[in-house]
């Protein structure tokens, strides 16, 4: 079934284009507190609050919401009445921690509420401790706003989607939006073989389960309560440890064997959606679960099934809140996950911070727009030596490398070519084949039925499975082509193979040749002999959301804690110089790099390495937060500098286990770099700077004392002629490079 069927494809172009990212709702920049300081008010100088801390008040979903009122010492929580718009749900709330009242406020109607709270009769005639109070006036009051289960909050109009929670995860019958008639639970238990088994009757647990020892010192059974459902068109899972012979978790019950972290998984790859899902970033995870922290995902966090970060971010929202209402507030969540697991929590961070508190990433990047540049650098260089063994133009394999920039592929069945780097993260290539001749072929996933996928002749109307249409909702649409705005990098300018020309590694003549050969895609990906264009609108809005990720958003202060085992030479995505580019962006736009701690070691010892960012993070947040309670008025920047363990710095480790401390650098000669050398790109390879994050580049007439070697009258009249536009200014910012719009935005 697919969801959202009634929607056609040209009525999703035209809602889109209204609410596209020109059209952004831009909220206010407010760092450390963008999860919930909109979400709490008082009265004058009430000593009464309430706040929403199941997430924040603009973003409710679902019809429910956990609220938190403070209340001074001596105040009972049966004095107090709550009520939403005049509704009373009093009975809904008990008492907290710290003295606070605490419910769930359910039955919210779509759009704004007011939730109020007074003291009831006779209470506000025998309390005086606010002098200024009149019964007729609330004492602390909040507006929240109330968005459908089934989305959108913040991302946009929905596109079509087949739907698979009752195929694949059996969940039951969906309705139009892929959802299910609510969540189901189920145990398991972990046994003395180290297996998870599923627990067919959680009242009789068998003798082979083992214990585990939680990092807050609680001996609990090792079974795990999993809650499955739908959100936001998404199958989500939550896990905890709960022994199912004690109460049901709840934010007033919270189950002995959770440490009051969170932690959120994120799944890699990129692919265009349309479909739910068959998997999220992984629950049952031993190294967390056997350590007391609980977990939570979803289908379209795996970018894989839904390379859309915006949607990724609104899901992991809507997500977490459903977590906080069922099983209480955690004191701090950490993302988790490898790959784009990595750079979904960047961007999550950054765009919308305050879902996650800490990003804990392994072998990832900054965004995924700046990263698919690679990609397809190595397309058209690839296509451009006309053949992946040289044969039309005469190049060797060092020749080649020195190009291309990667470190060679050693991996068995991968030749020395880019062939790993052919990631072309489905833009725009619909129908399309990846190299110059041959039948077009498919680049919809296998849940869209061939009949209802685009064709420009058969089916124009149909389903277009290209990045640029499947996130329209951030970038708009083309009013010209009524498809979303072309996602193309730009490579006018780009002189592939000058740093192997100026070194001498290729000649003037190579060079030359290999720049006149270089071409471009068209929208439906097709090789053209024209160098690639794509629409300035795109991106400016890239720039302007945070989809070019600068780390000028909550990642100004949130903590990351990478890791990578070293992949260059295995011919994938996965360079070390991925993680250098993080830290260039984070010292040329922000200044400092604190937040980021960044450890290369070799792909064995990566658990080892993860296993200890997660409790180094543990620490680093916990010292935040009590450093939060201890001086509320720092920066949040300065909270996190202040915060970060000293026993945690960049580093290596050796094949040997041994931790090497050393900073992050460049420089060829560091320890860490002799053991995990880093290598280029294309575009790196064609001077462009570690940092990457220049999308189109700004261009300038070239020069021929730029050159490092010298041009004749007629290669330099070649050059001219090639380079007609002039050549990229990597000195200057890109073109359309406009300022980070603000955090939480809307579309």
């Amino acid at each position: 079934m697919i969801g959202g069927s009634t929607m056609t494809r040209r009525r999703i172009r035209v809602s889109v284009a209204i609410c596209a990212a020109i059209g952004l709702a831009a909220g206010a920049m407010t760092p450390g507190g963008a999860w919930a300081s909109d979400a709490r008010h008082r009265r004058g100088d009430s000593p009464f609050m309430v706040e929403v801390v199941s997430g924040r008040a603009d973003s409710v979903s679902g019809g429910d919401a956990l609220i938190r009122v403070a209340r001074p010492a001596g105040v009972l929580v049966n004095w107090l009445a709550v009520t939403v718009d005049g509704r009373d749900v009093s009975d809904a709330f008990r008492a907290g921690e710290e003295g606070a009242a605490l419910g769930l406020v359910t039955g919210l109607d779509l759009g704004e509420s007011e939730i109020e709270v007074r003291l009831r009769p006779p209470h506000w005639r025998s309390w005086r401790g606010w002098p200024g109070h009149r019964p007729s006036r609330p004492i602390a009051s909040v507006t929240v706003t109330n968005h459908p289960i089934t989305g959108p909050v913040f991302s946009g109009p929905h596109i079509p989607m087949y739907c698979s929670a009752d195929t694949v995860w059996n969940l039951g019958e969906v309705d139009d939006d892929c959802h299910v008639d609510g969540p189901t639970t189920s145990y398991t238990y972990r046994t003395t073989a180290g297996q998870y088994l599923p627990l067919a009757d959680p009242s009789d647990v068998p003798d082979d389960v083992v214990t585990t020892t939680t990092t807050t010192g609680v001996e609990v059974p090792y079974v795990v309560r999993i809650e499955r459902g739908t959100i936001n068109r998404a199958v989500y899972e939550t896990a905890i440890l709960h022994d199912p012979s004690t109460p049901e978790p709840s934010p007033w019950d919270v189950a002995p064997g959770w440490n009051r972290r969170l932690v959120y998984t994120f799944g890699g790859g990129c692919g265009i959606g349309y479909h739910q899902g068959s998997s999220t970033g992984g629950v049952l995870n031993h190294t967390l679960l056997s350590r007391g922290y609980a977990t939570a995902s979803a289908t379209f966090n795996v970018y894989q099934q839904s390379c859309n970060d915006v949607v990724s971010a609104e899901t992991a929202m809507m997500v977490k809140e459903r977590f906080v209402e069922t099983n209480g507030v955690p004191d701090f969540t950490m993302g988790w996950g490898g790959s784009a697991g990595t750079m979904q929590q960047l961007l999550i961070a950054n765009a919308y911070p305050g879902i996650i508190d800490g990003v804990i990433g392994s072998i990832g990047y900054p965004d995924e727009r700046t990263t698919t540049v690679s990609g397809h650098d190595c397309r058209w260089v690839t296509n451009a030596m006309g053949s992946l063994d040289g044969t039309a133009l005469a190049l060797s394999a060092e020749q080649r490398q020195a190009i291309w920039g990667f470190a060679p592929a050693t991996l068995p069945g991968l030749p020395f070519t880019c062939f790993g780097y052919q990631f072309f993260d489905g833009v725009d290539y619909p129908y399309a084949h990846p190299q110059p001749s041959g039948p077009p072929i498919g680049g919809c996933p296998p849940q869209v039925p061939a009949s209802d996928r685009y064709h420009p002749e058969t089916n124009p109307d149909g389903i277009r499975c290209a990045i640029a249409d499947f996130v329209s909702n951030v970038y708009g649409v083309d009013p010209a082509t009524g498809f979303g705005r072309p996602m193309i990098p730009d490579n006018v300018g780009v002189q592939y193979g000058l740093d192997a020309l100026d070194a001498g590694i290729i000649s003037v003549e190579q060079f030359l040749e290999l720049n006149d050969r270089i071409g471009g895609l068209d929208i439906d990906g097709n090789i053209t002999q024209a160098r690639s264009e794509p629409d300035l609108t795109a991106i400016e809005t890239a720039y302007a959301t945070g989809r070019v990720n600068l780390f000028t958003g909550g990642l100004r202060w949130t903590p990351i804690i990478e890791t990578r085992g070293y992949r260059d030479f295995n011919g994938d995505f996965h360079d070390r110089v991925r993680s250098y580019s993080m830290r260039e962006r984070l010292l040329k736009y922000n200044g400092n790099a604190d937040n980021h701690i960044s450890w290369t070691s070799t792909p064995a010892a990566a658990p080892m390495t993860e296993e200890r960012a997660l409790a180094e993070m543990d620490a680093w947040l916990t010292a935040r937060e009590k450093l939060a309670e201890r001086r509320p008025w720092l920066d949040p920047v300065e909270l996190t500098r202040r915060s970060r363990p000293k026993a945690i710095a960049d580093g290596c480790v050796d094949p040997d286990g041994q931790w090497i401390i050393e900073p992050l650098t460049l420089d060829p000669d560091a320890a860490c770099n002799q053991l995990y050398p880093y290598h280029e790109n294309p575009r790196m390879a064609a001077g462009g700077p570690a940092s990457n994050e220049i999308v189109k580049c700004a261009l300038t007439e070239p020069a021929r004392e730029d050159y490092g070697v010298e041009l004749t009258d007629e290669q330099w009249a070649r050059l001219l002629q090639i380079f007609d536009q002039g050549v990229c200014d990597w000195s200057r910012p890109g073109v359309g490079q406009v300022p980070f719009a603000g955090v939480w935005l809307h579309f």
